[in-house]
């Protein structure tokens, strides 16, 4: 079984323990939920590492991903980012133009994949201002920008897997996996560096407290991913082997509870609140 010391050891992890589970990730597009299975997420995982060798991607170098919501695309990417050794930079959707130039200069990241047209044209903003940053990704289809489906046809061929494999080996869990940035609510975003160990250790130490069944669960992921609670929470789900849900938006958790009925979801408390409130109002019209 593998021992799990790297973040991208997780899929293999979950893909040796449980086979490969059919909904390992699942999201929704244009009103249908499409699954990939634990063995598609690990092949394109591998895809996209092997597309970022032959872009030049050396080991360290960094790669900023900004997504308005939680999906697939972000976990395939991160995977294949952190398995040839460089590091994935995942920057909050919601910050202004002007923060964005900020963190790609800081962070130095040489490309970016944005999830949206929303993202894009704030990124756009500052493009001529970030000078590393060499090609901006989408994961949705923008008229005349790149998209991430190119990387999937550059990586297409495996003549270059083994040495995507060397770079996998050559990954030790004291290497950093990740900056994550603050919210600059008191002066300018701070990089907190994490090493795979950092966030593998929460991991393995929260697992022996979750409540439900290993291999057999569904979860709805809604909380941001670029924070490090709910990144965390993945991880461990691949762990468990969780079928993992990302809902649409916060305004839409509701619906998507209804359609998914998980076993697990992770909120925080204003959240709950929430929609404990929405609940009692209800409630009481009802009454009325």
């Amino acid at each position: 079984m593998t021992k799990i010391t790297r973040l991208f050891d997780f899929p293999y992890y979950q893909l040796e323990k449980y086979s490969s589970i059919p909904d390992a990730l699942v999201t929704k597009y244009n009103g249908n939920w499409i699954k990939t299975s634990t063995k598609d997420y690990i092949e394109k995982a591998n895809t996209i590492s092997r597309a970022l060798l032959r872009m030049g991607v050396q080991q360290n170098d960094k790669i900023a991903v900004i997504s308005s919501n939680n999906r697939t695309e972000w976990n395939i990417v991160d995977i294949g980012i952190l398995q040839i050794g460089a590091q994935n930079i995942p920057i909050y959707p919601t910050i202004s133009a002007e923060e964005y130039e900020y963190i790609l200069n800081h962070s130095q990241a040489i490309y970016c994949f944005v999830s949206d047209i929303e993202v894009m044209r704030k990124i756009n903003l500052i493009r001529d201002k970030t000078p590393l940053l060499k090609e901006i990704y989408t994961f949705n289809e923008i008229p005349n920008c790149k998209n991430w489906n190119e990387l999937i046809e550059l990586g297409k061929d495996k003549s270059n897997q083994n040495s995507v494999e060397e770079r996998k080996n050559s990954v030790t869990s004291e290497d950093l996996a990740t900056i994550i940035y603050t919210s600059g609510t008191t002066g300018r975003p701070k990089g907190v560096m994490l090493s795979h160990k950092n966030i593998v250790s929460n991991v393995l130490d929260s697992a022996p407290r979750i409540p439900f069944e290993a291999g057999n669960s569904r979860a709805l992921s809604f909380l941001p991913i670029c924070h490090i609670f709910e990144r965390m929470i993945l991880y461990l789900y691949q762990y468990y082997g969780v079928s993992v849900y990302f809902g649409e938006s916060i305004d839409k958790i509701s619906d998507n509870i209804k359609e998914v009925k998980p076993n697990v979801i992770t909120a925080v408390p204003r959240l709950l609140e929430k929609y404990t409130i929405k609940f009692m109002l209800k409630e009481l019209s009802l009454v009325v």
